[in-house]
């Protein structure tokens, strides 16, 4: 999440999928916001990323919405997702339950208090209401703040339809998973989106969904990624070869998260190949 505040307004770009987490997050915003929060921003399409959103604009209701144009982003996908992470808060719940009543009577105290406050939290969740989405404003749109301003640039990135938010006066791009440093493939690729992207002038640095912001230039890494995968899919070895290991060389990903990243790469492609043909 980043929040990016102006003189007369404030920007929030992404919300967290835990509830708990994001009720802790907005309250804090409520103490430590010195304008008001005019707009929220997703820079994901998938449904289940935009769940936050629904605590979101019950905090902040005036607050004007910011999505990807997507197909795949209705009133239906955004109801299902929000519905499906309440059914699993509630499955946790029943565990809990299950797990309190094996236990000693000494012990069951303070879980039984962590239990009612599950409870609670639950029963506030379930008065949310999805997004509505045909209030959403339209993106590639100039958004002013107040002394600053952020450009939203739609583009294809790792959920398919991505959102970014570019800041002229830092120099910053905020692009959620689709800058990731590691790509996390779900869809073809995204090459060309990340080299226009780091066409775009004056960008300094660049904020992804996981890891801290890094330098523009560092935006070869995911890029190179993609086109070594693609390389690699034409060869008859699956290994992932060693030029990746060395492309993240001083970055803090284990080999397994280069192997799982790739692999699923591969995958992801190699589906998109056998369907092709």
């Amino acid at each position: 999440m980043a929040l990016i505040q102006g003189s007369s307004c404030s920007a929030l770009i992404d919300s967290h999928g835990d509830f708990v987490a994001l009720e802790q997050v907005i309250n804090q915003l409520k103490a430590r916001l010195k304008t008001p929060l005019c707009h929220l921003i997703a820079t994901s399409s998938s449904a289940h990323q935009l769940t936050g959103l629904a605590l979101l604009k019950q905090a902040f209701p005036d607050a004007k919405l910011h999505l990807p144009t997507a197909p795949q982003l209705n009133e239906q996908t955004m109801r299902a997702a929000l519905d499906n992470q309440l059914s699993n808060f509630a499955k946790s719940i029943e565990l809990s339950e299950q797990r309190l009543s094996k236990l000693p009577a000494e012990q069951q105290g303070p879980w039984k208090t962590r239990i009612t406050l599950a409870k609670q939290r639950l029963a506030r969740w379930q008065t949310l209401h999805s997004v509505a989405l045909n209030k959403q404003t339209k993106p590639a749109t100039l958004l002013e703040l107040g002394g600053l301003s952020l450009q939203l640039i739609q583009f294809r990135g790792q959920s398919g339809y991505d959102l970014g938010a570019f800041s002229a006066q830092h120099g910053a791009l905020f692009a959620g998973h689709s800058a990731d440093l590691l790509p996390y493939v779900r869809h073809t690729t995204w090459q060309h989106s990340l080299q226009l992207l780091q066409d775009t002038p004056a960008l300094d640095w660049v904020m992804p969904a996981f890891g801290k912001p890094y330098k523009a230039a560092q935006l070869v890494l995911p890029i190179t990624f993609m086109t070594r995968v693609q390389a690699q899919l034409k060869t008859a070895d699956p290994l992932m070869p060693r030029s990746i290991i060395a492309l993240y060389q001083g970055q803090s990903y284990t080999h397994r998260q280069l192997t799982q990243h790739f692999d699923q790469a591969i995958k992801v492609l190699s589906h998109k190949k056998t369907l092709n043909k």
